[in-house]
């Protein structure tokens, strides 16, 4: 049980900082939150992340966490 209340939690986390990633205006904010979020995933879903980076990029990139997620 323990361990299903810290995954449920833990998912929390992650969703909330997606969220607030998805409305920070600040580019490099909004990429370090990104690194931030992908840290904390699992090593399964955890994302590479190129270089150069897009807002564009990052929306997409949150969209398909927030699927993989939900997965867990």
């Amino acid at each position: 049980m323990k361990k299903l209340t810290t995954t449920i939690h833990h998912t929390n986390v992650v969703s909330k900082l997606i969220h607030d990633c998805y409305n920070e205006s600040d580019i490099d904010k909004k990429i370090q939150m990104l690194y931030k979020i992908n840290s904390l995933l699992p090593n399964i879903y955890r994302i590479n992340i190129p270089s150069l980076i897009t807002n564009d990029y990052v929306d997409t990139v949150l969209f398909q966490i927030e699927k993989n997620i939900h997965l867990l």
